[in-house]
């Protein structure tokens, strides 16, 4: 992974994002990052032909919101340094964004050269969002750039396990190295599973086989591999993360075209909404 020096935090201004902003802060703080912080307005349409009333009622919420942005950075900064003492006090930059959010957050993303986007997720979802997903995993999809998904319990603080979910794919060891470099300025511990289903078989590459590539490449490393039985993949992810009390899960989302994300389950879009751990999700580079 590359340095972290912008992130790209979207706040709705709820509880939820309140506390995965404490967790960005935390963050930033690590990692000497400074944080953009967007929140998304959407347009007032002009319903009865009245145009000025709706650009008037628009840019009203605009000013709202830039005043909200203010408040919901002074809240969260008490609140961090009241249980940890920041040692580098992060540069926030507010903006206020019209549109929809989905695309709104992917285009100043990608606008302003972000490095990770952090969002809060809730964990309870209504059918809608279970079916068609919500602006959180609408971001996963469209962001250029990896998204780290925060549940709205998740406290901050500490890094000392992580779990990197293995497809068993060919950019598995990439994405182990650079993740297993980034964790180690937290000290952190990365276990590498695969969980082992009926259609586990015939993968590109072995587990014993990248155990053994880095037994001899990277030995400083602090990587530990694990076969694990399941019949569901997002299931057996929450019960291992569960057993080796994770305090961050990690899964690779490479590019589907519009068939392929029609026909076939994203495991990362259930992760996103089911997870009660800090989600990272690694875009393709």
């Amino acid at each position: 992974m590359q340095v972290i020096k912008k992130i790209l935090f979207p706040t709705d201004f709820s509880a939820t994002a309140q506390n995965a902003f404490r967790y960005c802060l935390w963050l930033a703080d690590q990692w000497e990052a400074h944080i953009e912080l967007v929140h998304v307005v959407f347009p007032e349409y002009d319903a009865l032909d009245l145009p000025v009333m709706a650009t008037k009622a628009t840019q009203e919420k605009v000013e709202a919101a830039r005043s909200l942005l203010q408040t919901f950075v002074d809240q969260a900064l008490l609140q961090v340094q009241a249980g940890y003492e920041l040692r580098h006090a992060p540069d926030i930059r507010p903006d206020v964004e019209v549109g929809g959010p989905v695309n709104i957050i992917s285009h100043v993303a990608r606008r302003d050269e972000a490095d990770l986007i952090v969002m809060g997720t809730k964990g309870e979802h209504n059918v809608m969002e279970r079916l068609f997903g919500s602006v959180t995993t609408g971001v996963i999809e469209k962001a250029h750039c990896n998204v780290l998904v925060v549940p709205e319990y998740a406290g901050f603080g500490f890094l000392n396990v992580a779990v990197y979910a293995s497809d068993l794919n060919e950019a598995d060891p990439y994405h182990l190295w650079k993740v297993g470099q980034w964790l180690d300025s937290f000290g952190a511990v990365l276990h590498c599973v695969h969980v082992r289903t009926a259609t586990s078989d015939n993968r590109e590459l072995k587990i014993a086989d990248m155990e053994a590539f880095f037994q001899n490449h990277a030995p400083a490393l602090q990587i530990r591999f694990h076969q694990f039985p399941g019949h569901s993949v997002t299931q057996a992810l929450d019960e291992f993360a569960e057993l080796h009390d994770a305090d961050l899960l990690i899964m690779y989302t490479p590019h589907h075209n519009l068939l392929e994300r029609l026909l076939r389950p994203s495991r990362t879009k259930k992760m996103a909404l089911q997870t009660e751990v800090p989600l990272l999700l690694l875009k393709p580079s």
